[in-house]
């Protein structure tokens, strides 16, 4: 039976087709675009499956969606990215897709999770942390071989982990405060670097975008490596607050394998070596010991992957 893997982002809805084994067949990828309505959504992932499936006459479908899931019907409690609360995303797209498809929708970062876990940086590992830094900031869990989905289906939110508790901790989008994803997710850190640039600090990181409207987060990374104070002094503000969410997570969950992703981190080193220098601080030693921190190894096909496998299985 074909499988189709869907990630469907805050900023890309991508897809796959699979027949055997973890290499796709078949690629599609496209920007989620500004009519985030659940009705504009659930119509093009629908359109993007039925043109992968062809005509064959079964099909596993697996999305992996930016979201807190209510259940494991796939009902949307919160989407900060796609601005989606109590949405029966599973529903909507089930009742479209008909009974041809066998449908299963998945937190993204479960999807991710089990990707790395089956064909990537956690193969063979049988307790597993996986966090990425993107858009948003998000992990999956793995536990004695199990993917932990929690009661909810909201297990592993580690973004809205909080790292502040002050009057100062800054509004997230969830609706709560002082969140980690509210400091290092990639749409927050972007905003905070474009309006420190703009009060005309001088950086480093200015000279390598060629504006203050262009630096991105690498140019910052890059910056400080070079010693740049601005962004030294922003990496060394922010790198202990996902340490801190890091560390206490591994606390409680005590893994084999920490696999660390998503674009923000995949492209400021200088960031991620500080971040895994204050995480031998913050984390417990015994904890430590067991533990190899790995970089993710199949970038954009994890979710792809994963959400592909996790629907074969249902």
């Amino acid at each position: 039976m074909i499988q189709i893997g869907i990630d469907l982002g805050g900023t890309n809805l991508r897809a796959a087709a699979f027949d055997d084994g973890d290499a796709p067949r078949e690629l599609h990828r496209e920007p989620v675009g500004e009519d985030r309505s659940p009705a504009a959504i659930v119509e093009r992932v629908a359109k993007v499956v039925e043109r992968l499936a062809g005509d064959a006459k079964k099909a596993a479908v697996g999305v992996g969606i930016a979201a807190m899931l209510r259940d494991r019907r796939g009902t949307v409690a919160n989407s900060p990215h796609l601005r989606w609360r109590d949405v029966p995303f599973g529903a909507l797209l089930g009742e479209r897709l008909g009974k041809r498809f066998k449908l299963g929708v998945f937190n993204d970062m479960n999807a991710i999770t089990w990707g790395e876990a089956v064909a990537g940086a956690a193969r063979g590992a049988r307790d597993v942390l996986a966090v990425y830094v993107g858009t948003g900031i998000g992990s999956g869990m793995i536990v004695d071989g199990r993917l932990v989905e929690g009661a909810s289906s909201c297990a592993g939110e580690i973004g809205h982990v909080k790292v502040r508790w002050d009057d100062d901790a800054v509004p997230c989008a969830c609706g709560s405060r002082g969140c980690v994803e509210a400091y290092l997710g990639g749409s927050y850190l972007q905003r905070r670097i474009a309006r420190e640039l703009n009060t005309k600090r001088h950086s480093l990181a200015v000279q390598l975008a060629g504006s203050a409207e262009a630096v991105l987060p690498s140019h910052v990374d890059q910056a400080a490596a070079a010693g740049d104070e601005w962004a030294l002094t922003l990496w060394t503000e922010l790198a202990p607050l996902l340490a801190i969410a890091l560390g206490n997570a591994i606390a409680i969950l005590n893994p084999e394998r920490l696999v660390l992703g998503g674009g923000v981190l995949a492209h400021a080193p200088t960031l991620l070596e500080l971040v895994e220098t204050t995480l031998t601080v913050v984390a417990p030693m015994p904890s430590l010991e067991p533990l190899h921190v790995v970089c993710a190894e199949l970038g954009d096909d994890a979710g792809l992957v994963g959400a592909a496998r996790l629907a074969a299985a249902l």
